[in-house]
């Protein structure tokens, strides 16, 4: 291996001709295993002579190599059996490293980016390891003499703002070292930026030392994000540093920048500049938020700091920001998105706080009129996205998915919280301005411009924020409200601009149809909400979509139901439509309501609603495929990383959507098997592609499926091989997502029982499932009840079909958990504990009790098991289940075991009480079983369209737990809205709880108390479900009387006279 070969497969890496490519890459795989790899590597980037194309190619290398090679413990590491870098190696690349990119900077720097990441990485490991202290000093120093030369200077403040990045999500506690290093490099830091950086503004043109600025004040941010180290708490820190954000932020931007990007704002937020204005609000912003507000959490208890925040800076910044503003508001200021929405959200903390709420409330009513309003109309852009990319115009306006940061979304969280947190002050200031600005849009009635529309859309946008509050019970504008949707929402409906009648249909959606009273405003609304939902202009998808959202809030209104019934077909044919055009759960959800409702309608076309389903699903699911096998070696920013979220939502609201489809044909068996045979190729694709993120929706639709037929077709068996197939891949998630497959295999096992008893391939599958399971590292209590509920079902299904060797291990794994867990840690985590003692309790079901208990003993349980499941188990059992598998267990015991077998295994005593339990079991069941009726009663009566809270039952009363007392202290407000509420549920559980709230003190359960965790679905049936507990006893007491009097005669002598009518009546039933 040397420089020129390496050289050359880096040449080669970049040829047109695949085989020459491929050849290339699999050289370079090859040779990097070797030592010194790395160091030519560096050789190639940093020399003058190599094409910078290739040198790109040598740095993408490095990196990938750097970040799966230099962390030896690593997941990938592990995983891949990566050969790591060797310590003497890592000694000298570091320093290479550094040297290349000072080199680079001249000649390559666009290899810089690539680098840096690399670099990264090793600091990250590396310098927290005290492996590279020396990198600070010696960066400080490349800093101290850089001469002013920009690309030294990048180099020393990367290294810095990366060794201070590995501080970033600390706690102070965890960090004490910090301290010292801000008290030691800090100060010249700042310096630094002041004097050579910044240097009066003289620098605003040059974009290279706004880079470098930038730097500065994220090595800032990295140090107070996640906690406020104790020297910056200090006045004579911080006051120097929020001087110098502030002067960042005040600082005007150069007349001709912002000539020359009149017409790209897109451009002038690129500026260096721009971001360091913007991360300057941003670190001011976070220093407010996170450590000088209240909180319910009291995490951050800085009094100091805090008074010197409120008192001393934030009185200054807010008149800064109100300048800034004003003069943005009149259009003699540019301002950047980001600015404006740190802006936005600074006022918005105002408002939580009495001190700096008195600092704002003069100055809302100019906020909104000059800057919230303003921001909320839409401009040429938003027009124009409305028309050429209404799905991009939905994410950000309707659905509110938007990373970035936009200042209209600010202007919303700030209306919202100051009426709701101030709404004695703002509610009714809101209000009127609201309708005079309609009023004012509306005075020509249907004549109205665009300069009009985009006013009128800002207004309704301000309302819709509202609206919750003007609604609440008790609410003084609740009575007005028909008057304010009949003059000023209705009329938009039949608006010629498609914004009003996607803003009318959004406001609907968020109405209570209780509400409206005015029998003429709710048929208008019925019949608008209706034509804009079936409109297909050209520019119709985000009135379609908020006309849908809308149909579902109405949907449960009977007298809107009349109206929709006739155009049930078409109106779940254009979801389906909106669906495919549009990738959102929303539309999913909005479907599943249609299912529910008109069952009856869309019964004829369930099959091929299905079908549609399904092939939207997989065009998405396809789609997410591809975009989770992209390579990451072609990655240089995190950023670049596909991101499918609403994809993915928008699959799983399908899915979901098609097991509502089926659920509406559960009495007709026959469409539901043609339902299983359309929904197959979904199932196929999710368990060949390994797509875990729909593992529990496929799992929902195979337990509903086969509940409703109470059968296991060929289709689920054919499903079954593909979990196998899966399963067997060494990547398999399967065990992973045990508890999702249990809702299907559970009903395998239970309806496919007798199947599995004759094929044995079905079983191996299911056991192979079992053994991968058992076999994952890292098991948690919940995992293994999951894999112990599995293994528990085949031992009641399968019964002498399941091969003694299964049984033995089922019964050796669980053994071996009980004894880890030993009795504190059983009687501590019940669910795990009653959920493992039941495979043992299953196995003594079965044909030859002896056997298992002989296991027991030979694994000295036998006595620990019994003591537990008499004394501390049984007693509390609740669920039919529980009780029913001990009963059958504890009858076979006592009825079928031979004396001799009694006194091999030394339980002759255990006759006297197991009389006893048997009586206890026997009283339990019927309670049990009508409690379980009780449930699915309760299920089965229960009627969504009935659910009416015409009383407001649920509403929060107007003004109340809100509002914010303003003649109270800071420290007696909270700026966390959940605040009264978590307070209250504390009361409430010590209240009402007594002993039982030891467990929110991190305290133990009560035995008893925690066997409430032990769940019953009423909707689902157990393996034992068709077994009669009552005929059994009934069966074995009489042959065992018959059988065995001496036996029957030691029972029945064990037993008080109370338990002895307890028999005798169930014996009568």
């Amino acid at each position: 291996m040397d420089h020129n070969t390496i050289l050359q497969c880096f040449a080669a890496t970049l040829d047109q001709n695949f085989t020459i490519r491929s050849d290339a890459e699999t050289h370079l795989k090859q040779f990097s295993s070797n030592q010194g790899f790395l160091q030519i590597c560096l050789d190639i980037i940093s020399s003058n002579e190599v094409d910078d194309s290739i040198k790109m190619a040598a740095s993408l290398y490095f990196k990938n190599k750097i970040a799966t090679s230099w962390n030896s413990k690593s997941s990938y590491a592990s995983a891949t059996n990566t050969i790591a870098i060797n310590k003497d190696e890592k000694l000298l690349i570091r320093d290479l490293l550094i040297q290349t990119m000072l080199k680079c900077s001249k000649n390559s720097p666009r290899c810089i980016k690539v680098l840096k990441y690399a670099l990264s990485e090793i600091i990250l490991n590396d310098y927290p390891e005290k492996s590279w202290e020396s990198l600070l000093p010696q960066s400080f120093e490349l800093l101290s003499n850089s001469n002013n030369d920009i690309d030294t200077i990048n180099i020393a403040l990367i290294c810095i703002s990366e060794v201070f990045r590995t501080y970033r999500w600390k706690y102070n506690d965890a960090r004490q070292d910090l301290e010292v290093l801000i008290m030691e490099y800090f100060p010249s830091l700042l310096t630094f930026a002041n004097d050579v950086l910044f240097n009066n503004g003289t620098n605003m043109n040059n974009q290279q030392i706004g880079d470098l600025t930038k730097l500065v004040i994220k090595t800032y941010k990295f140090v107070s994000y996640y906690d406020l180290p104790f020297v910056l708490q200090r006045q004579e820190f911080f006051i120097p540093w929020a001087n110098f954000f502030v002067t960042i932020i005040q600082q005007d931007l150069p007349i001709e920048f912002l000539n020359s990007t009149a017409n790209d704002p897109s451009s002038r937020s690129r500026n260096p500049w721009v971001k360091c204005k913007k991360w300057a609000m941003g670190n001011i912003y976070r220093l407010f938020s996170r450590y000088a507000v209240n909180s319910i959490t009291k995490k951050f208890e800085y009094n100091d700091f805090k008074t010197v925040f409120l008192n001393e800076f934030s009185p200054q910044f807010l008149q800064l920001l109100f300048q800034q503003i004003e003069k943005w508001g009149n259009a003699n200021y540019w301002l950047s998105d980001e600015s404006l929405y740190y802006s936005l959200s600074f006022f918005e903390q105002c408002i939580s706080m009495n001190s700096t709420w008195k600092l704002i409330s003069s100055h809302y009513l100019n906020i909104l009129q000059h800057i919230i309003f303003p921001l909320l109309t839409p401009n040429e852009d938003t027009l124009e996205t409305f028309e050429n990319d209404p799905q991009e115009y939905i994410h950000r306006n309707l659905e509110l998915w938007d990373d970035d940061y936009s200042p209209d979304l600010a202007a919303i969280s700030f209306i919202v919280t100051a009426v709701h947190k101030r709404s004695k002050r703002t509610l009714e200031p809101t209000l009127d301005f609201i309708i005079q600005a309609l009023q004012s849009n509306m005075s020509n009635g249907n004549d109205i411009t665009l300069n009009n529309a985009v006013q009128i859309e800002s207004s309704l946008r301000m309302f819709s924020s509202i609206i919750d509050k003007l609604t609440q019970q008790d609410s003084p504008y609740l009575n007005h409200l028909d008057g304010f949707l009949k003059k000023f929402v209705i009329p938009f409906f039949n608006s010629n601009f498609a914004i009003l009648r996607t803003r009318v249909c959004e406001i609907c959606s968020k109405l209570n149809p209780i509400d409206i009273k005015d029998p003429e405003n709710r048929v208008i609304i019925f019949n608008g909400i209706v034509s804009c939902f079936n409109e297909s202009k050209d520019d119709s998808l985000p009135v379609n979509l908020s006309a849908a959202l809308a149909l579902q809030v109405f949907i449960d209104d009977n007298q809107f139901k009349q109206v929709v019934s006739e155009y049930v077909i078409p109106m779940m044919e254009r979801l389906l439509q909106l669906s495919n055009d549009f990738e959102t759960d929303a539309i999913s959800g909005v479907m599943q309501e249609f299912v529910e409702q008109f069952a009856e309608q869309l019964q004829p076309f369930g099959v091929e609603l299905m079908n549609n389903l399904v092939q939207q699903f997989l065009k998405l699911a396809i789609e997410l495929n591809e975009a989770a096998n992209f390579d990451p070696n072609t990655i240089i920013n995190v950023k670049d990383m596909p991101d499918e979220g609403d994809k993915q939502m928008a699959a799983i609201g399908i899915l979901s959507t098609a097991i509502s489809i089926l659920l509406s044909f559960e009495n007709s068996p026959d469409i539901v098997k043609n339902l299983e045979q359309s929904f197959y190729p979904a199932a196929e694709f999710i368990l060949k592609n390994n797509m875990e993120d729909f593992y529990r929706e496929l799992n929902e639709f195979i337990e509903n499926s086969t509940f409703l037929l109470r059968s296991i077709n060929p289709i689920i068996w054919k499903i079954l091989e593909l979990i196998g197939d899966n399963n067997k891949n060494e990547n398999s998630m399967i065990p992973f997502y045990l508890e999702d497959f249990m809702l299907s295999l559970n009903n395998i096992i239970i309806y496919g029982k007798e199947e599995l008893c004759k094929n044995e391939f079905y079983t191996k599958i299911i056991i192979e499932i079992y053994e991968k399971a058992i076999q994952a590292e890292e098991n948690t209590l919940d995992d293994m009840k999951n894999i112990f509920q599995l293994s528990q079902m085949m031992i009641l299904a399968l019964g002498d079909h399941l091969p003694s060797i299964f049984k033995e291990k089922f019964l050796t794994d669980v053994m071996k958990a009980i004894i880890e867990e030993k009795e504190d840690g059983l009687k501590k985590h019940i669910v795990f504990a009653v959920t493992s003692y039941n495979v043992i309790t299953a196995s003594l079901c079965s044909s030859s009790p002896t056997l298992t208990l002989q296991f027991l003993k030979q694994h000295n349980c036998l006595e620990l098991f019994l003591q537990l499941w008499f004394t501390n188990f049984i007693p509390n059992y609740t669920r039919v289940y529980d009780i029913k598998l001990s009963l059958i267990a504890v009858l076979n015991i006592c009825c079928n075991m031979t004396t001799n077998a009694f006194h091999t295994l030394g339980l002759e005593s255990l006759l006297d009480q197991i009389g006893k339990v048997v009586v206890q079991l026997i009283a339990k069941l019927p309670i049990a079983i009508k409690e379980l009726n009780d449930k699915k009663r309760e299920f089965s009566n229960f009627d969504a369209n009935k659910w009416d809270d015409s009383n407001g039952v649920f509403d929060k009363a107007f003004n109340d737990d809100d509002e914010i007392d303003e003649n109270a202290d800071d420290d007696e407000v909270n700026g966390d809205e959940e605040a009264d509420d978590v307070r209250k549920l504390m009361d409430m559980l010590e209240k009402d709880n007594g002993d039982d709230y030891q467990f929110v003190h991190s305290g133990t359960f009560n035995e008893a108390d925690s066997f409430d965790d032990l769940e019953e679905d009423p909707l689902t049936e157990s393996i034992l479900h068709n077994i009669d507990a009552f005929s059994l006893f009934k069966e074995s007491f009489a042959n065992l009387e018959q059988n065995d009097v001496t036996r029957y005669q030691t029972l029945m002598h064990s037993l008080s006279e109370e338990e002895i009518q307890i028999l005798r009546h169930t014996l009568s039933l």
